[in-house]
């Protein structure tokens, strides 16, 4: 596109423009695979995984020479499988993967109690075009092709075998899940936000999210694959993500997206590499092939070049996780993150917080009030629920921490943290900033006692935990000044429970705040581990959260204590899948 054009234009009309440049000069797959070629060696995707990207090329120049070399033939595949939750887990799956070429026919998907499998589906396609503005007035495309499929009428707590099947003959290898128990059993899941990609990729000029910092010794070389590899071994129920997933937008501003563009070009713009998701979910393939992943949204997350904000019902960036992803879909409607599920007694809420952040405020109120008012009848009615003892809530940005980069979000504490409070939420799981850190129990934004490593709370009469695990593999932040780690095993000095930090409030300003509720702090990798043991009815329950190091350390852990008030098996309803105006289908 002409830069005196593209000027005149908003993003909107920039895509329609784009649109019909591509209609007029089609680019092949085979041409686009030879652009390709050094966008995926930089990824480490050439050969092997360097079949998963189907397609991408810079649509604008021209086509590469006789003496450019073609990249290799892309072979038939499925890569990147994952799984998520339907509406009930203990009867549906939601089974995914990324093709490696453009289907020759219709893909299978078969599962059944045992590797003869015995049951089929057949899975939904989803292709997704990425065309990605270039500094330089040309467009980048990527074409991807994601596969879906729902498995219902499932049996509760039983194993489940599954694979992919290509009409051509294809057929991918064996995995295996389990589905939700019908009433309160024992079980355990992990969680963290802020993870990234640790592969070499192309770094786009502007800001770049490898800033790992010398001296960081405590970490292994590449801590978000090494949390991967944790959880995979410890097998978890499920895995909570809360937000900023893969950081193919890696300024995560919610921007509209102009790539490779220096410090010193036009502000206002995000940079975006859509290759990352296949490196991503090939990354987490080992854990999420067999353990549902449950994604919340972040403000990395927010990805304009898809729908200006607009497709697949949205208007806040998240038409690409609408091909991506499957998310539940039990919240309210057009807010595809925002939903919940419920696991033996644990009752669990994924919210937005992009859309109440004072700080980043690309997509802020865009529910208009509905995720709130949802959230408030959701926690109603798992408090109403004999069968659920323990309810958590993840999300983004943070209501209660502490560092020199984000800190505390004051949208976010006004408009969750009372309904904690009035419906004592037991554990909050946040991301954002890139650090470990829990609160003493919190109520009305004070310390209600001190819970220092190893310690038992009683959430119903002494608050709701908050933990910041944005420690998923991003490089570290800092804390503020005079502030120092505090956990299990910490030999330096220590700098207490009353800390300064601030809070970003609605006009954009940081104000400062003094908080008593800082009990532990340390600054590199960590995941949450945490075991859930229903009681008998009248018994307790407990919910132990352990913190996890990169590094296999445990480094602080808290038990969660309620009594149980039932035990019978909790039933949910919804099955199927619904599609959306811009031909994306999400389950329903």
């Amino acid at each position: 596109m002409p830069a005196a054009l593209a000027a005149r234009m908003t993003i909107a009309e920039q895509r329609d423009w784009v649109r019909g440049f591509l209609r007029a000069r089609p680019v092949s797959r085979r041409g686009a695979m030879r652009g390709a070629a050094g966008a995926l060696a930089g990824l480490g995707l050439v050969g092997g995984l360097g079949s998963a990207l189907a397609a991408c090329g810079t649509s604008s120049g021209p086509a590469a020479g006789p003496g450019a070399g073609a990249a290799p033939a892309a072979l038939p595949g499925v890569t990147g499988r994952r799984l998520s939750f339907g509406a009930d887990p203990t009867r549906q799956m939601a089974i995914a993967g990324e093709l490696t070429v453009k289907p020759a026919g219709k893909v299978f998907i078969d599962y059944g109690t045992d590797t003869g499998y015995g049951a089929t589906l057949e899975a939904e396609v989803r292709e997704l075009v990425s065309q990605v503005p270039q500094q330089d007035g040309s467009i980048r495309a990527a074409d991807q092709f994601f596969v879906h499929g729902l498995a219902g009428g499932l049996e509760p707590g039983r194993e489940y075998h599954y694979r992919f099947r290509l009409a051509d003959g294809w057929t991918g290898p064996d995995a295996a899940f389990r589905t939700a128990p019908a009433g309160r059993a024992p079980f355990s899941f992990t969680a963290f936000g802020d993870q990234g990609v640790n592969v070499p990729k192309p770094q786009l000029n502007g800001f770049s999210d490898e800033y790992y910092k010398p001296g960081d010794d405590r970490r292994t070389a590449t801590p978000a694959s090494s949390l991967v590899s944790l959880i995979t071994k410890k097998a978890p129920a499920f895995h909570l993500l809360a937000g900023d997933i893969c950081y193919a937008n890696p300024s995560g501003d919610g921007q509209p997206i102009r790539n490779n563009a220096p410090k010193d070009a036009e502000s206002g713009f995000d940079n975006f590499d859509p290759t990352t998701w296949t490196a991503y979910f090939a990354s987490i393939e080992s854990s999420a092939a067999t353990t549902p992943w449950m994604f919340a949204t972040g403000n990395h997350d927010m990805e304009a070049l898809y729908d200006d904000n607009k497709s697949g019902g949205t208007r806040h960036g998240y038409g690409g996780h609408l091909a991506r992803l499957d998310l539940p879909a039990t919240g309210p409607h057009g807010c595809p993150s925002v939903y919940t599920f419920r696991y033996s007694n644990l009752g669990v809420l994924s919210l937005d917080a992009n859309d109440l952040s004072t700080e980043i405020r690309a997509n802020t109120g865009y529910s208009g009030g509905a995720q709130v008012d949802w959230v408030r009848r959701t926690l109603a009615a798992m408090r109403a629920d004999p069968n659920i003892d323990f309810i958590v809530a993840f999300f983004h940005h943070c209501a209660y921490a502490t560092s020199k980069s984000h800190a505390s979000d004051g949208g976010v504490r006004a408009a969750l943290t009372p309904l904690f409070d009035e419906f004592s939420v037991d554990l909050v799981v946040q991301g954002h900033n890139h650090q470990y850190e829990r609160t003493n129990p919190i109520r009305a934004g004070r310390s209600v006692l001190a819970a220092p490593d190893g310690a038992t709370i009683r959430p119903e009469t002494e608050g709701t935990t908050y933990i910041c695990v944005g420690s998923g593999g991003r490089p570290r932040y800092s804390w503020q000044d005079g502030v120092t780690d505090r956990y299990r095993g910490n030999t330096g000095p220590d700098s207490g429970t009353m800390v300064n930090s601030f809070l970003n409030t609605s006009d954009g300003a940081k104000t400062p705040e003094t908080v008593d509720w800082s009990q532990s702090r340390y600054l590199d990798y960590a995941m949450l581990s945490v075991d859930v043991v229903p009681g008998a009815a009248g018994a307790d329950s407990t919910m132990t959260v352990k913190t996890i190091a990169d590094t296999g350390q445990e480094i602080d852990s808290v038990t969660l204590v309620r009594r149980a008030r039932g035990g019978g098996p909790v039933a949910l309803g919804g099955s199927g899948w619904s599609r959306t105006s811009s031909g994306l289908s999400v389950p329903a």
